[in-house]
């Protein structure tokens, strides 16, 4: 079996474990993720609107009129299932006649001479290996659970178990709490948690009791001279430890909605301040803050690498712990660079190949298009579109759109320029008086011959959509948080630089990846040399 028909059945393999996996409801590592985007988006449409299916109310009378469709989470993953499946198809047709050109295996065989880009490119295709186990490898969920003589596998089903214990008070289990719990009573119960017991975000225990001082009726942060501004807690005086007051507080004083919470955590009232002074309350009983309280500020201190609890590489200012979110930020720039890759080669390859090939009107329009998206300001287009939707509501997809609505050009003028030499070669006038259809002579004849720049740019197309999506991240205009980034915690880090590791884990990482995807990128284009190397169909 040639390899477009072993990439085919990789593919029908992915798609077959990934549709079986969902019905399950079970959260296999990396297959999960074709299921991990939910739109929101209902979709509504009246029959008696539509001439041609107007048909259908006479026909099937029970049928609800107008149509309701929800694009959710299934949605979408079967939509891309299809696409897989599609490829496969593709691959599996194309493969049959599919033969190793001398020409590529002595390309192949250049590049696996050059030691330093052979050798990175294993150590990538490594890491995404290891990328690819995800909750395997970091996450809060148990990976293999035995409590009570049952067996549970948390991490990989879509329905957690709910495990109570003595120390449980959360609707859901907290599972390094049940390991410590199952550690401490040795009764031959076991949890097994992955390598990083720990959430990319919104993950956090590591917080900071930070007294506050009360003096003329002004509060400030202990060994502050300046009258605080933020949130601030106060504990109940039956249940010390408990949350009674939540409010903010502005130049010292209370400032906006005052919550107020029974010992259990529920809410009993509210009320809201102007600068110090209590409005009439909304809400019955009325409740209000005594001259006295005691409060307090609840801070999430950066917290140094520390093997016992967990963190490898320590924790940022908001209690999130490093490792997890390097690990979860590699994942979405390989997501990132598969969708960014693909799209922006494909829309330039077939726009510059065909504007190449047939000139006159359409390539005089393809350029000045070209010429009008290419002194587009970039940033100000991302800000623009990040105001108009909202951070929160950027997504992956989103992100790389607007970068690949700039992209595609570099490799669309590339592709013409080879086109508008590659057509006046005398295999192209050969396989025209031949017979061959246009399509055929542009991506069976031409493509080929010009296809080794396009291989050597795409290391560095990956180096790019890895920078960007850093920089985004970095200036507040990628994605949201619920997103682990290294921009975002490369930010954090410049903001805390009394926490070094946050920082230096960051670049460091981050200046490995770039310097094994150049060397990748180096080796190719030397393998891939056009000079060396010219084939004619």
């Amino acid at each position: 079996m040639n390899l477009p028909r072993k990439v085919a059945v990789l593919l029908f393999s992915v798609v077959a474990l990934a549709a079986i996996a969902r019905y399950l409801q079970w959260e296999l590592p990396t297959l999960r993720w074709f299921f991990s985007f939910n739109p929101d988006l209902t979709i509504e449409f009246s029959l008696s609107r539509l001439n041609v299916l107007r048909w259908l109310i006479f026909i099937f009378p029970k049928i609800q009129n107008p149509i309701v469709w929800v694009i959710d989470e299934d949605v979408i993953g079967s939509i891309l299932l299809c696409f897989i499946f599609i490829a496969g198809v593709f691959l599996w047709i194309w493969g049959k006649h599919f033969a190793w050109n001398p020409i590529t295996l002595r390309r192949f065989k250049g590049f696996r001479s050059i030691k330093r880009g052979y050798y990175s490119f294993l150590l990538m295709g490594v890491l995404l290996c290891v990328a690819m186990l995800d909750q395997a490898i970091v996450g809060r969920e148990a990976l293999v659970v035995r409590y009570q003589g049952k067996w549970h596998f948390p991490a990989f089903v879509r329905n957690k178990p709910k495990l109570d214990f003595p120390s449980s008070t959360n609707s859901t289990t907290d599972y390094r709490s049940l390991k410590a719990h199952v550690d401490q009573q040795n009764n031959g119960d076991f949890v097994l948690m992955p390598l990083i017991p720990w959430d990319s975000t919104f993950d956090t225990q590591d917080l900071e009791k930070i007294p506050m001082i009360l003096r003329d009726g002004i509060y400030y942060r202990e060994k502050k001279s300046e009258p605080y501004q933020g949130i601030a807690i106060s504990d109940h005086p039956d249940a010390p430890g408990k949350k009674f007051i939540e409010t903010t507080f502005r130049k010292g004083v209370p400032h906006g909605e005052a919550l107020f919470f029974d010992p259990s955590g529920n809410p009993i009232g509210q009320r809201k301040y102007e600068l110090g002074q209590a409005l009439p309350s909304e809400t019955s009983p009325a409740s209000s803050i005594p001259a006295n309280a005691v409060f307090h500020i609840i801070e999430y201190s950066p917290t140094a690498p520390n093997w016992k609890s967990g963190h490898l590489l320590g924790t940022d200012a908001r209690g999130w712990d490093v490792a997890a979110q390097l690990f979860g930020g590699f994942q979405v720039v390989v997501k990132a660079s598969i969708l960014y890759v693909f799209l922006t080669f494909f829309i330039g390859i077939v726009v510059g190949l065909v504007s190449g090939y047939f000139g006159g009107i359409y390539d005089l329009v393809t350029q000045r298009v070209l010429e009008i998206l290419q002194n587009m300001p970039f940033l100000l287009i991302v800000m623009i579109i990040a105001a108009r939707v909202g951070r929160e509501n950027v997504n992956i997809f989103t992100i790389v759109s607007i970068l690949c609505l700039f992209s595609w050009i570099g490799i669309s003028l590339y592709k013409r320029t080879a086109a508008l030499k590659e057509k006046a070669r005398d295999y192209v006038a050969a396989a025209r008086v031949m017979g061959a259809s246009t399509p055929r002579i542009l991506f069976h004849h031409i493509l080929p011959n010009v296809l080794s720049t396009s291989i050597t740019l795409v290391p560095f197309t990956v180096t790019a959509i890895a920078t960007s999506l850093t920089a985004l991240d970095f200036i507040g205009f990628g994605l949201p948080d619920k997103y682990p980034s290294w921009g975002t915690l490369l930010e954090n880090g410049l903001s805390n630089l009394e926490a070094p590791w946050i920082v230096s884990s960051v670049f460091i990482l981050l200046f490995l990846i770039l310097l094994l995807i150049t060397f990748v990128g180096e080796a190719i284009r030397e393998a891939f040399d056009p000079k060396k190397f010219t084939t004619y169909q």
